[in-house]
């Protein structure tokens, strides 16, 4: 999967099936991607590739900037958490300005999961 650049959508990364989009722009200054619109069962195989995109690319910390994400839902938080599962001692994700519901989700179900760290 390509991605563009932070001001530059990817060619592959919208997903508008169902009215429903998510696109994904690559960080310049830092390992990881920005996401602008909505996790839902339409946009699920982009948010899929980005997870596996961003979880092999990155070393240490890789960082998810989500505050343009306007929902996301409970599969797409497994989606985030089964990625997070496979990430070694090591490896971390920061999910940067997530929408409300998605930290809630995460601390719901997984909160055992600390490869996943929140950023205001």
């Amino acid at each position: 999967m390509t991605y563009g650049d932070e001001g530059d959508p990817a060619s592959a990364s919208p997903s508008e099936c169902g009215g429903a989009v998510l696109r994904l722009y690559e960080l310049a200054e830092r390992p990881g991607i920005r996401l602008v619109g909505e996790i839902s069962p339409s946009t699920r195989p982009v948010w899929r590739q980005a997870l596996e995109q961003v979880s092999g690319q990155c070393e240490h910390v890789c960082f998810l900037e989500l505050s343009a994400i306007t929902f996301v839902d409970v599969a797409g938080a497994s989606e985030l958490a089964r990625t997070a599962r496979g990430l070694n001692e090591r490896r971390r994700l920061v999910l940067e300005r997530p929408p409300p519901e998605l930290p809630r989700i995460l601390e719901l179900f997984w909160p055992e999961l600390r490869m996943i760290e929140v950023a205001a």
